[in-house]
């Protein structure tokens, strides 16, 4: 049975709008107070640094940051210092106010317990934050993650960390530390750790066990100690159910804090050379540090391969302080690997530079079983090294970095090759999506804070690798390179530099990456919408009212807008200043695209989308989840409208990608007459039951429509989940209604 496309206008085009902004965008958003709301993790680093460089007071704590969702904020941490003394695990609360600006920048103003101020960028819709400021002793950076509803009552399973601290001696630091290894929980308390710390070029391995605790306010504790009888005193702050954690570690003799996530929730399975395998996102610092003062820099970021088996490759894009300057050198290392069961294994650089690291793969992908992200310490003859990397997406292109992208970044002031003091960076930068940014940032050294204002250009290539070159009002110029990395190219690293400055830091997007905002008219899934099928685009200003269309083919300009996807018209089913319905042209090929949006003289940032090579089908539905099925007397099956076991039902979706088409298929025309069944393998279920189909394709006469004749096959009567898949690809599972 056919239905033309225009019978299901009512249905698929009654969306949901996104809110109004100031300009013709793809995504984006407005930030306010409320949003930061709740209780989210917190980790906070002070510091007090000589004019020599030296670092004479540390502050290092974890805890919990509660915000209102209106202007007040309350900092509640556990916190380890050195300076005339040593004090460890000391509670400290702090309280004030907060506000943000529209670009998601903002201030605290810290009033009870102590007095001090910081610039705030919240990030991905409200869910994390970063700080840098100051108070009378030290200078502050920070961050934090909104911690989940409900905590997790124990930990059980194989946790990698990193973390960066200092060596003391009394009250003195003696020197920077790095550290990266594994945390051991049986689930019941006991906990036991492995890790590798490594202070200049002295490279140190800890072995120790303990127990644990964990309370209800996504608080958690633990005691160890080493074979030497040293004692370690832990706090940690939980943010994701997994878990993953900042934490904080003391001893006399070292303080570090860091990061730690979920490397294998489950001991039961092992790690091995396949678990790393594909390409990730590489930051890497390196720094030299007697006597604590920093003399020797390298930051550097790129992409490492790893090939599943025992080779690995890292290029990198480096900028150096080692005697002399070196900006923007090329760096090509290559070795072998190994990783052990429980995730941790080493590196081994022979070419290029001889290195060895300790690395650690964690977020291991249940299904496929291989790693998502890992971290690394380690040395060569210069330089103590720390870093990691994340998977990297299949493919970018310069409209990958669009819309406000918060960062944050920790730098060291220079004056020729001689390091001169420690910097924090927080600010916003703006891209275009078509090379052009903007970008305004606090720097804050001890006490003292500038603002910046900066303007330029940047370019992304197709590995997801690129560069950025800005210059701020008085003149000065800073060129650093980027990797893209996250599911959905969310997030950045950045290493750049002048002659008087030298910085590493992350940067992620304000809301969502805007190429998120385009997706699957049925499913709303972004990157799910194959060449010919029909996508969704949510933004503000996107037309000047609502306009729909009354002839065949599609135009592809309604009122005064327009879409294209690589510089070619979409043609277009229906525009308002929020939402546009329109059709991927029939001749993208697989792979990123940029799609850009004009209204009158107003054009759009650029937004990359991924076009898919193979069918990514999206269920039409209406109501609360019910989809769009014709029962066979014609009614739209319902609970009062159920159909039987046995009944030939037609169920109308988009995205199936590639069909065997009955005649030429043109971009905006409808589909020629006849069967054009998608070429894809597929199948249909009702509550997981396979049913019978007899024709999967392009609904003759529509524009982008899909449909699926099927027969409904032996299940009970109510509501059920309808599953097609095409190619693999399942699609969302909406509800039909059964009698029997």
């Amino acid at each position: 049975m056919k239905r033309p496309y225009n019978t299901l206008l009512p249905i698929l085009f009654c969306l949901s709008a996104a809110p109004a902004y100031a300009q013709t965008t793809i995504g984006g958003g407005a930030c306010t107070s409320s949003s930061l709301d709740g209780n989210y993790e917190f980790m906070l680093n002070g510091r007090q640094v000589a004019p020599s460089g030296t670092v004479s007071k540390v502050l290092q704590a974890v805890g919990t940051a509660a915000f209102d969702g209106l202007n007040k904020v309350t900092l509640t941490m556990t916190a380890n210092t050195v300076g005339a003394s040593q004090s460890f695990g000391a509670p400290l609360v702090y309280s004030g106010t907060y506000s943000l600006q529209s670009n998601c920048s903002g201030s605290i103003s810290i009033t009870g317990g102590d007095t001090g101020t910081f610039t705030l960028e919240a990030y991905d819709q409200g869910k994390a934050f970063a700080v840098i400021g100051s108070d009378a002793t030290y200078a502050f950076n920070g961050s934090g993650n909104i911690q989940p509803a409900t905590c997790p009552t124990t930990v059980s399973g194989i946790h990698e960390f990193s973390a960066n601290g200092s060596t003391l001696s009394g009250t003195s630091v003696t020197g920077v530390l790095d550290v990266a290894g594994v945390l051991q929980f049986d689930g019941q308390g006991n906990v036991t750790a492995n890790w590798t710390q490594i202070s200049n070029l002295t490279t140190a391995t800890v072995a120790a066990t303990g127990t644990y605790t964990v309370n209800s306010t996504c608080l958690a504790s633990a005691t160890l100690t080493d074979a030497s009888s040293n004692k370690y005193a832990v706090s940690f702050s939980i943010y994701t159910t997994a878990p993953a954690f900042a934490f904080a570690v003391t001893s006399p003799q070292l303080l570090f804090d860091g990061f730690g996530a979920a490397a294998q929730v489950t001991t039961t399975s092992g790690c091995d050379a396949a678990t790393l395998n594909g390409t990730f996102e590489l930051n890497l610092s390196g720094r030299l540090a007697p006597g604590g003062v920093t003399s020797k820099i390298l930051v550097a970021n790129g992409a490492a391969t790893f090939d599943g088996h025992s080779k690995v490759t890292f290029n990198l894009t480096a900028n150096s302080v080692n005697g002399s300057q070196a900006f923007g050198t090329p760096l090509a290392y290559s070795g072998s690997y190994t990783l052990q069961s429980n995730c941790q294994g080493s590196i081994s650089i022979t070419s290029g530079d001889a290195a060895t690291f300790l690395v650690v793969a964690y977020s291991i992908d249940t299904t496929t079983q291989q790693a998502r992200a890992f971290t690394l310490v380690g040395t060569d003859a210069v330089y103590a090294y720390s870093g990691g990397g994340n998977i990297q997406p299949a493919a970018c292109a310069a409209s990958t970095l669009s819309g406000a992208w918060p960062f944050s970044a920790t730098a060291n002031s220079l004056s020729g090759s001689t390091n001169t003091g420690v910097v924090d960076i927080a600010g916003v930068l703006q891209f275009d999506g078509q090379g052009n940014v903007t970008g305004a940032w606090t720097q804050a050294s001890n006490t003292a804070t500038t603002n910046i204002s900066a303007t330029g250009t940047y370019s992304v290539t197709p590995a997801c690798l690129g560069s950025v070159t800005l210059t701020d009002t008085a003149g000065s110029k800073y060129v650093g390179s980027v990797s893209v990395f996250g599911t959905a190219s969310q997030t950045f690293v950045l290493v750049a530099a002048n002659p008087q400055l030298i910085l590493s830091g992350t940067a992620r997007v304000a809301f969502v990456n805007p190429g998120q905002a385009i997706g699957n008219l049925e499913s709303y899934l972004p990157d799910q919408t194959p060449a010919g099928s029909v996508f969704v685009l949510f933004g503000s200003l996107l037309a000047s009212k609502v306009g729909q269309p009354t002839t065949v083919p599609l135009p592809t300009t309604l009122l005064t807008t327009t879409v294209t996807v690589n510089g070619e018209p979409a043609p277009l089913f229906y525009v308002d200043p929020n939402q546009i319905d329109a059709q991927m042209p029939e001749d993208i090929k697989p792979g990123v695209a940029t799609v850009v949006v004009k209204n009158g003289s107003a054009v759009s940032n650029a937004v990359a989308v991924m076009i898919p090579a193979a069918g990514t089908p999206g269920i039409a539905t209406y109501g609360n989840n019910r989809a769009v099925v014709v029962n066979p007397d014609g009614s739209v099956n319902s609970p009062t409208t159920p159909a039987k076991v046995g009944d030939t039902l037609v169920v109308y979706f988009t995205g199936g990608g590639p069909v065997n088409a009955s005649g030429p298929l043109v971009t905006g025309a409808p589909t020629p007459g006849g069967f054009s069944p998608v070429s894809g393998p597929n199948s249909i279920t009702v509550s997981g039951v396979i049913a019978t189909s007899t024709y999967i394709g392009l609904t003759p006469g529509s524009i982008g429509l899909y449909q699926a004749d099927f027969v409904v096959p032996k299940v009970g009567a109510g509501d059920h989940p309808l599953v097609i898949t095409i190619s693999g690809q399942a699609s969302n599972n909406p509800l039909i209604a059964i009698s029997n």
